[in-house]
């Protein structure tokens, strides 16, 4: 019997000796990627905990993974760390500017700098990090600790919660990578990515519960642009702007509020983009001059055929005033002040004018109704003189005749020389005027037969067209162009007592100095609406306060990674507690393109260049809290 030797051929040998290789080698790395999950572990679930004492459960979609788009959905590639950086910045900064609009409330976010420093004492020693990882940590530790409220349930000697909230909003708002946001998405991708397994195994899920509750989420107000077809647009009352549309030519008033808006046609005049004056729009016809009431109807008044009044490119100044029952029209061109007025039942029979006072000598006047006559009007008039401006009155009655005249008492004299500017506003009954000078302003508040006058010496620059703005116990004189450092005055005339003349103190960080503001009057105080460098924010400034305090959140100027809102104007009307802003500028969109065909010089990397497009936009917010809260519409 033959005995065989089986001799395994050199594939074989090869072929076991490479089986027992990776085996070994598997059981070597899975030994190697659980020493890295358990060293590396720690510090995932203290980041965790950081995301949930910060976020709550918005950290599941704020730190969720992301993807590259692909049309196939079975394919799912992962973006590189850089985007996933950039998005988590993004939303981490959109949630952060909403969130620190609200109230600083159960500690936060000071809580968080326990899990912060758990985080610390986790992760690598400080020989073993990088820099820029050492420096994040003291930079979030720094911006957690500054504006939060003490461990102590009532506030430290000489702290203001508002300067605290004032430091996180500043920390939020900043467009660099210093901001809050880019921090703490930088923090986040560094921990994800200290190696490939806690990067697989990283959950945007909480593994810890929350040992305070979260703040009450703040209200994020929608931006919806107005539609393209509103052209001409004014905004003539916290609740109606006018506008002209594109479709039809003709001009539109639109009534809003949080929760209705109503489109109604007027005509064809076009108002003009100025403020109304005693509840009129100046408006213009292709025949001529008008005007439109607001109330008690919307209609389209044309006005008569008057030198200065209808000829384009004529400078003339105009008051008007509505009562229930009728329309006063006062211009002033060349020093004569003439008047005239109807009756909303015959919208086409203006009385003829009547001349007020010394004729080619006045330099300004305001009309408005008698308080117990609807029919009769009071005109006060402005003539400088050497070293004062005289001031007189003139009661003006209508009657089927015509305009009747009657010349009222001289009122005391204002002592104010070299007047450099008028501007006058009025509210009910109530009309003022402040005179700009060299060294000083007066302001003047007529109420019927009543007239008191404030000045003060102010040196300030207040630009080609300041504005003025008034209630009925307060006036604000806002300089222009409404940066951030500008001028502001508010003169109060309080009942019983003399009046206050104040000097609005600055925002409480204005740093660029060009941002826009505007500031408007509430019946609780002060607004300011102020373009930062990643949002639109407002500040509230109450009674009888001498600083300002966050208001409510407006709208981001950030709204993607690759996109930012440059706002180029803001207008506001306020009354009552009530308050809108219109805001138009441009969303500029910056891309990187590779450019084909070219090759960067000395390497074979492509050549690159950044294609930006620009997109026009215009937004209405409106507030019915005094700034607290804000709504697209």
């Amino acid at each position: 019997m033959a005995l065989f030797k089986v001799r395994p051929s050199r594939g074989s040998w090869a072929f076991f000796v490479l089986i027992t290789v990776a085996a070994i080698t598997r059981r070597q790395w899975s030994r190697h990627e659980q020493q890295v999950i358990r060293r590396d572990g720690p510090a995932a679930e203290s980041a965790r905990a950081l995301a949930t004492c910060l976020f709550g459960a918005n950290t599941a979609w704020l730190l969720r993974e992301d993807f590259e788009p692909n049309p196939d959905p079975t394919i799912q590639v992962k973006v590189s760390a850089a985007t996933q950086k950039d998005l988590w910045a993004a939303r981490v900064g959109s949630w952060l500017r909403a969130q620190a609009a609200g109230a600083l409330s159960h500690e936060w976010p000071s809580r968080c700098v326990a899990p912060l420093d758990e985080l610390d004492q986790r992760l690598p020693a400080a020989s073993q990090r990088s820099q820029t990882l050492t420096q994040t940590l003291q930079n979030v530790r720094r911006a957690l600790q500054g504006p939060a409220p003490g461990r102590v349930p009532f506030a430290r000697p000489g702290e203001d919660p508002a300067d605290r909230q004032t430091e996180l909003i500043r920390v939020v708002d900043d467009g660099s990578g210093a901001a809050l946001p880019a921090q703490l998405a930088s923090l986040f991708s560094d921990v994800r990515d200290l190696s490939l397994g806690t990067r697989d195994r990283w959950s945007p899920f909480p593994l810890r519960q929350e040992q305070f509750p979260m703040p009450p989420p703040a209200e994020v107000p929608r931006w919806r642009d107005v539609p393209a077809g509103h052209e001409q647009a004014v905004l003539a009352s916290p609740t109606v702007y006018f506008y002209r549309s594109l479709v039809d030519g003709r001009t539109h008033r639109v009534d809003f509020d949080r929760r209705s808006l109503s489109d109604t046609e007027v005509g064809s005049a076009v108002a003009w983009r100025e403020a109304p004056r005693g509840g009129v729009l100046r408006a213009s016809t292709e025949q001529g001059g008008a005007v439109i009431p607001m109330e008690p109807t919307t209609r389209v008044i044309a006005l008569p055929d008057e030198p200065g009044v209808t000829r384009r490119g004529e400078a003339f100044d105009w008051q008007a005033a509505a009562s229930p029952d009728g329309l006063a029209w006062m211009t002033r061109t060349q020093g004569t002040v003439r008047l005239r007025a109807l009756r909303f039942d015959e919208p086409g029979r203006w009385s003829d004018a009547v001349t007020l006072g010394a004729p080619e000598s006045q330099m300004g006047a305001v009309v408005a109704p008698e308080a117990l006559d609807a029919a009769r009007w009071r005109v006060t008039l402005l003539r400088p003189r050497a070293v004062d401006v005289a001031v007189e009155q003139h009661v003006v009655a209508v009657t089927p005749g015509g305009l009747t005249v009657t010349p009222g008492p001289r009122r005391e004299p204002v002592v104010f020389a070299s007047v450099q500017g008028m501007l006058t506003c009025g509210a009910e009954g109530v009309r003022y005027v402040a005179l700009l000078g060299a060294r000083g302003v007066a302001v003047l508040r007529v109420e019927g037969e009543q007239l008191r006058a404030a000045q003060a010496a102010v040196a300030a620059t207040w630009g080609a067209e300041p504005t003025l703005r008034c209630d009925a116990g307060r006036a604000l004189l806002l300089a222009d162009p409404p940066t951030m450092g500008a001028a502001a005055l508010v003169v109060t005339f309080p009942v019983g007592r003399d009046p206050a003349v104040e000097m609005v103190p600055p925002l409480p960080y204005d740093r660029g100095g060009a941002r826009l503001r505007e500031v408007l009057l509430v019946d609780d105080g002060l607004v300011a609406v102020a373009a930062h460098a990643t949002a639109l924010r407002a500040w509230r400034r109450p009674l009888q306060a001498t600083r300002w305090e966050p208001g409510g959140y407006v709208g981001s100027l950030a709204p993607g990674i690759d996109t930012m809102r440059e706002v180029r104007s803001l207008r506001g009307v306020s009354q009552g507690r009530t308050l809108a802003v219109w805001v138009e500028g441009d969303a500029v969109t910056r891309r990187t393109v590779v450019v084909t065909g070219e090759a960067a010089e000395g390497s074979g990397a492509q050549a690159t260049r950044v294609v930006e497009t620009r997109a026009p936009f215009r937004v209405l917010m409106m507030s019915e809290d005094s700034g607290r809260s804000f709504a697209g519409r």
